[in-house]
């Protein structure tokens, strides 16, 4: 079984398996309990049921997943959308759904034996019990719901070494439903919830705690297409060789935005288009130039020539440097990548900001009489990429 855990702090952590999740976490606490939270819709599930998955296929950590939510046909069939075989794994032994029957807090212990007895069966190493909030509904107090989470804490996770997920409800308006006690038992705590930015919906995720981790990114965004796969900020960092690189495919009747996922989205950029790219405040210019890098790059394999006035605060040796490391040569930016502003030898700054209306014009056409010189040289028209701050 090649089990990936490690000890650091005297502690020993499980790989999460999820993607974007590792890359913040050293992992969850082995043998820990973790208390993932949200209102319906959020992920809560899709999290859970991935940890589970990956869990068995990246380590060899068999699973069980109990649930009072829903049978385990629909559970299957929910999972498939994602690419989880949940029915294959359980054919090898390796995976066990319990759905668990609706039974009142005396009733309540012949689910933990069932829950201990399956685990036990398979080797589990990995649990996920949904919910913790429908369970507590079962009790008539909250010392019979604390006596319940002892109990799992202390038989299934301890005795058995098996790190577990608890999910709990909250309503819509992100508001906790009833106990609240878990919180201060748990090894760790997920938050995931949803919110608007310009009226489009995002799913954001708060790691609240997490035992013996420090967590540099503890709000961060994640996506449930094709999974739950977390998104941590993107880390620029300089290529110390040029890589090989292969050119970006164009969308029929346009051109590749450089971004795989935004071409499905919008059909990459229309052919004889103007598009406007804007870039909030707190990107960086090099963040900035290193996103539509991958685009320039790809025109220019493909043959096709490139105009473009950097924006404000870069040069154009600035994007040169970037595209050598897609392994662009100087001959290459030479015969396809033209700095209209540099051939006219005007300053890369900026154009002047007080010039006489006269003055500008002469500029303009300057720049018009440099493009068209550069078409010539060309079978394809050149895409055109401005820095309209240097021209406005």
């Amino acid at each position: 079984m090649n089990v990936e855990r490690f000890r650091e702090n005297r502690e020993a952590y499980v790989k999460v398996g999820i993607e974007g999740f590792d890359e913040i976490l050293r992992g969850f606490p082995a043998g820990g309990l973790i208390v993932v939270s949200g209102s319906p819709g959020t992920g809560k599930t899709t999290l859970a049921a991935s940890f589970i998955y990956n869990g068995i296929v990246k380590y060899g950590e068999p699973g069980v997943y109990a649930s009072m939510i829903e049978d385990e046909k629909r559970f299957h069939h929910y999972m498939k959308s994602f690419g989880f075989d949940f029915e294959k794994l359980k054919e090898k032994g390796l995976f066990r759904y319990l759905a668990l029957p609706t039974i009142l807090g005396p009733g309540i212990g012949s689910s933990v034996n069932l829950i201990l007895e399956n685990i036990e069966m398979i080797g589990a190493k990995r649990l996920v019990i949904d919910s913790y909030t429908a369970i507590s509904q079962m009790f008539k107090d909250q010392a019979e719901a604390r006596t319940f989470l002892h109990t799992c804490f202390s038989k299934i996770i301890r005795q058995l070494d098996c790190t577990a997920i608890l999910i709990r409800e909250e309503s819509s308006s992100g508001d906790k439903i009833e106990h609240g006690f878990e919180e201060f038992i748990a090894d760790g705590l997920i938050h995931l919830k949803t919110d608007r930015i310009e009226n489009r919906l995002i799913l954001e995720l708060s790691i609240l705690k997490m035992r013996g981790c420090q967590i540099e990114d503890p709000d961060i965004c994640f996506t449930l297409y094709q999974g739950f796969k977390a998104l941590p900020p993107t880390k620029i960092t300089s290529l110390a060789r040029p890589s090989h690189f292969k050119p970006l495919p164009d969308p029929s009747n346009g051109y590749t935005t450089g971004i795989p996922d935004l071409d499905r989205e919008i059909g990459g950029f229309p052919d004889k288009s103007i598009i406007l790219i804007e870039a909030d405040p707190m990107i960086t210019q090099l963040e900035f130039a290193s996103i539509w890098a991958t685009a320039i790059a790809s025109y220019i394999f493909k043959g096709i020539p490139c105009v473009y006035i950097p924006p404000g605060g870069t040069t154009s040796e600035d994007l040169r440097s970037i595209l050598r490391k897609y392994g662009l040569g100087d001959g290459d930016l030479r015969k396809y990548l033209n700095f209209p502003l540099d051939e006219i030898e005007t300053t890369t700054m900026a154009i002047p900001a007080k010039t006489s209306v006269e003055d500008s014009y002469q500029i303009f056409e300057k720049l018009r009489k440099c493009i068209l010189t550069i078409r010539g040289w060309h079978e394809k028209p050149p895409i055109r990429i401005i820095g309209v701050d240097r021209l406005a």
